[in-house]
């Protein structure tokens, strides 16, 4: 299972249609996540860039990315990013991992 944050901004319409009818997002998510297979772990509001933060698990990354897709392409939300998120154990040997790849920087 991958790990992933998504972030976006809700429009103005989703907003007005959330004030008017208040059905809890997370029931929503939660449920498209699971029909794909994977869970929605934890949706936020934010300020700044963002409105929401959402993290979620997927089995792959094209399931995550056509969940994503789907919602973006709804007109919801907007400026809608994806990362990938690796544990700190998958991040550590990431590292270690890192120690035999040979790289030759631009100009050397």
């Amino acid at each position: 299972m991958g790990l992933y944050m998504t972030q976006a901004r809700i429009s103005p319409e989703a907003f007005k249609a959330m004030t008017t009818s208040p059905i809890d997002r997370r029931t929503v998510l939660s449920k498209l996540l699971e029909d794909a297979g994977g869970r929605l772990i934890g949706y936020y509001f934010a300020f700044g860039e963002s409105d929401i933060v959402l993290i979620g698990e997927a089995p792959d990354d094209v399931t995550m990315a056509s969940i994503v897709i789907a919602v973006a392409t709804s007109g919801a939300v907007t400026d809608v990013k994806t990362t990938v998120l690796l544990s700190y154990d998958q991040g550590i040997e990431a590292i270690r991992r890192s120690a035999g790849v040979a790289y030759t920087p631009p100009g050397s």
